[in-house]
């Protein structure tokens, strides 16, 4: 298991990573705009939502629910129904799950939100897991006082936003990409003894800002960059990047994309006769990986953010999910963190929402400070947001952990 990073060095290092960020554009951004954030209560109570006798509370889903990565979003999709059905009404009133596809593209951002939006009882939002979609429709959500909550998306940047303080109305359950990418660094060098690695990634938020953690702590760590190529999501032919890589004859051959083109390329690359080392973080980890790879996966490093520990209470949950789901909780990433997710928000519904004359009254601006001050035992572990809406990890405890993959399944690794 990987070892307790040192939260001082980290700090320095993501604030380092996040400078190169703010240099560097991807075509899955939108402006996200100027200034100050939105104000997100002004206590005067006008940001409430009522619900009738006999209608729901609405949460609802920002995923990407078609196309090559459906399988990440209907995971977020069950786990946040299972959590929904587990931990029941509020006040008598039924929370219902409304979704919208965002295609995991800033396309498909705003029209997600607009879906969702036009639900009268929608009170908070789940997602998205992908960062270019976070980016663009931050600010919607912002304006309309609605809370994200985000289960899956890790880029930097979107708790880090460029030029301005971060969203008051986003969080996330899952560690940033100023952790995954260091302990893959770390990974590299000291488990796989990597002195040149190749970078290749998805030229979206998230693979942009992934590799350049990456990259920036491969080299503080002595390695040496000799190569970093990007590509589109739903690109197939990766003739040329293979031929850059087997030129420039790397240790390693990193990636940062989600599991369709990655399968893709390692197939090419395997079939172009590279046989260094692969390694992949968390939008790659995933059964689709194993079956559209075959035998070109084996021996192939994947990293993901981890349960904090192991308890009872995910033990319960990888029964439950499995039983409601029809396949097991790990076959993709973000479910347990997509449970926490809707807890957060249950909770917070709990704290906040009163009942007069019959109706359910529930203070959005009240119920995002409930949320961010959110201090609970969750499925990944204890729940707790920092000032930038950002899970609070836990001292001494394993965040990111890597796997190979080894007889068509992912084999833990031991890292300390």
């Amino acid at each position: 298991m990987p070892r307790s990073w040192k939260w001082l060095s980290l700090l320095a290092i993501v604030l380092l990573a996040f400078t190169a960020f703010a240099a560097c554009g991807d075509d899955d951004e939108e402006d996200t705009g100027d200034g100050e954030p939105t104000a997100t209560g002004d206590g005067g109570g006008e940001n409430v939502v009522v619900v009738e006798p006999g209608q729901k509370i609405q949460v609802g889903v920002t995923a990407v629910l078609a196309g090559d990565l459906e399988a990440l979003g209907a995971t977020v999709l069950a786990a946040t129904e299972l959590a929904a059905q587990q931990l029941g009404d509020i006040e008598g009133f039924e929370v219902e799950i409304v979704s919208a596809d965002d295609q995991c593209d800033a396309s498909g951002a705003i029209p997600a939100a607009q879906q969702l939006l036009a639900n009268e009882n929608l009170v908070a939002v789940i997602g998205s897991i992908c960062s270019g979609v976070n980016v663009t429709v931050q600010p919607t959500y912002e304006q309309a006082h609605i809370t994200q909550v985000s289960s899956g998306s890790t880029a930097v940047k979107v708790t880090y936003p460029e030029g301005r303080d971060p969203f008051d109305t986003f969080l996330r359950t899952v560690v940033h990409d100023g952790v995954q990418g260091v302990k893959q660094a770390e990974f590299a060098t000291e488990v796989l003894g990597a002195k040149t690695a190749f970078s290749a990634h998805d030229t979206d938020a998230y693979g942009t800002g992934l590799k350049d953690v990456f990259n920036a702590n491969f080299a503080e760590l002595g390695g040496e960059i000799v190569g970093t190529q990007g590509w589109e999501k739903q690109q197939t032919d990766f003739a040329a990047l293979v031929t850059s890589v087997t030129t420039a004859a790397p240790d390693l051959v990193y990636v940062a994309s989600f599991d369709p083109e990655a399968a893709a390329f390692i197939t090419q690359l395997r079939a172009a006769g590279y046989e260094g080392d692969f390694l992949a973080g968390d939008g790659v980890i995933t059964e689709q990986f194993l079956t559209l790879a075959g035998a070109d996966a084996e021996g192939a490093y994947l990293s993901k953010p981890a349960p904090i520990g192991e308890s009872e209470a995910l033990t319960k949950f990888q029964a439950d999910f499995e039983a409601y789901a029809g396949y097991p909780w790990d076959d993709q990433p973000y479910a347990a963190e997509s449970y926490d997710a809707y807890t957060a928000i249950f909770n917070a519904i709990v704290e906040v929402a009163e009942v007069v004359d019959g109706n359910l009254e529930i203070d959005l601006d009240a119920m995002n400070d409930a949320i961010h001050a959110s201090d609970f035992d969750g499925v990944v572990g204890h729940i707790a947001f920092d000032d930038h809406g950002d899970v609070v990890a836990a001292p001494g405890k394993p965040q990111i952990v890597f796997f190979k993959a080894e007889g068509g399944e992912y084999v833990p690794q031991e890292f300390e």
